[in-house]
């Protein structure tokens, strides 16, 4: 059974394993990132960064998205060599690079190819490695609203507009199907963007535009259909998530380059679906306005701005603008990739271990627990197992008198139990079996 020390142990350990599968995944796209660029939308990029950072903000939703599996072999299955153990929580999709902690003694790490280190842990040990992580959140945290909150002073002092009063109806933009959606002119504000949560009707966050002021108004036109667009794309949510997994596993570089990529392909999404609503002339001064105010700087923060990420890589893309969805069945092949995922996968030395530390040692078991509870009380002259999952190791004992004896034995909330004893009537085929008592040998043992 887990103590609560244990549990809490246990749940950032987690996050920390999640935070290197999502790394493998997030590279992953990054590794395919120019076959993506020519052969898919960034509509459909969009969709799969979503399925990368979505499953790397819990690790529940990591496990959702490890249920459909589809294809023989995907990514998931590649880059997961044993998965999290946990008695009280549903880790059992997270990868377990790092291992469960279950008090002081030898435990495992894991690397994705499957090579095994065996390594002493010590709970002051495990603890210092957790606070040095929690220290990290906490420090990009309050980086990253140190930021926020500058933006947002600046903000809130804008002036609400209405959609029926002159200034918005003079800009010819139809308002937005979400009714909720308001409209704030701000001096002074380094670029435009747009907000959900900052201000609230009743206890409902609401998606404000925050727009510069100093804008011409045709450009502000064009600025405020951009922000729209974001809003009527769902971009800040899926941002707000990303930012959020990328304080948890701050400590990941690839997650930071990531993180980037995803923001770049928001604003390409963006940009697509504007031009959609333009004119020709309007397209080209939309790509006049994106250089000018396209400086490439790289918002960390929440909100989503017009100018943010790669101007000129934006201006690129707008002159290679076409209206259609391209990319269908490169996106599918990476989509199903990403997806499905091993459940309650272990490594025979895991359980192995978890058998010592209950019994003391695999002679023990025999010695005090199968010889007590054997049938006429015959003594096992030698014994060898099978690991056949995380919770189950299969027994072909031989006893002195001669005979074959079965023994199945079960996991159950931490404690292993004797599930079954049957006879067996001819000695088994023991070529996936190893030799653990008396000793440990090399190899399968007698047929």
């Amino acid at each position: 059974m887990e103590t609560l020390p244990e549990m809490i142990v246990n749940l950032l350990t987690a996050y920390l394993n999640l935070g290197a599968a999502t790394g493998l995944l997030a590279g992953f796209l990054l590794l395919l990132r120019p076959l993506l660029v020519r052969t898919v939308s960034p509509r459909l990029r969009v969709i799969l960064w979503g399925v990368v950072w979505v499953g790397g903000y819990f690790p529940a939703w990591y496990g959702l998205f490890s249920l459909a599996h589809i294809l023989p072999v995907t990514l998931r299955d590649v880059i997961t060599p044993r998965t999290m153990e946990s008695v009280f929580f549903n880790y059992y999709n997270v990868p377990g690079y790092l291992p469960a902690y279950f008090g002081d003694g030898s435990y495992y790490l894991v690397f994705p190819g499957g090579g095994t280190v065996e390594v002493e842990l010590k709970l002051w040990a495990v603890l210092l490695i957790l606070a040095i992580w929690l220290g990290g959140v906490f420090w990009a945290a309050c980086r990253f609203q140190r930021g926020t909150d500058r933006l947002k002073g600046t903000a809130l002092q804008g002036r609400m507009l209405s959609w029926e009063g002159p200034e918005l109806a003079g800009l010819d933009v139809p308002r937005p199907e979400n009714r909720s959606v308001k409209v704030r002119l701000c001096r002074d504000l380094p670029t435009s963007f747009v907000c959900v949560g900052w201000e609230r009707e009743g206890r409902r966050g609401i998606p404000v535009v925050y727009l510069q002021e100093e804008l011409p108004r045709e450009r502000m036109a064009l600025v405020l259909r951009h922000e729209l667009s974001h809003q009527a794309l769902h971009h800040p949510r899926l941002k707000q998530i990303a930012t959020l997994a990328l304080l948890l596993h701050w400590w990941n570089p690839i997650l930071w380059l990531a993180h980037k990529y995803l923001c770049l392909d928001l604003e390409l999404d963006c940009d697509r679906a504007t031009m959609r609503q333009l004119t020709n002339r309007e397209r080209e001064e939309y790509a006049k306005t994106l250089v000018e105010l396209g400086a490439g700087k790289q918002l960390w923060d929440v909100p989503l701005a017009f100018g943010e990420s790669d101007g000129a890589k934006r201006v690129k893309a707008l002159l290679r603008w076409r209206p259609e969805q391209t990319g269908w069945v490169v996106f599918a092949l990476v989509l199903l990739l990403l997806l499905g995922g091993p459940h309650r996968l272990s490594i025979p030395q895991d359980t192995l271990l978890s058998l010592e530390r209950q019994y003391g040692s695999l002679e023990a078991l025999v010695e005090k627990e199968l010889n007590w509870n054997l049938p006429s009380y015959a003594p096992v002259r030698e014994g060898w197992l099978q690991v056949r999952e995380r919770a189950l190791v299969r027994m072909a004992l031989h006893l002195e008198d001669g005979r074959w004896l079965k023994a199945v034995y079960f996991q159950y909330r931490g404690d292993w139990n004797c599930d079954d004893m049957e006879w067996m009537d001819a000695a088994p085929d023991l070529t996936d079996y190893m030799h653990f008592y008396p000793e440990e040998q090399e190899g399968p043992g007698p047929s």
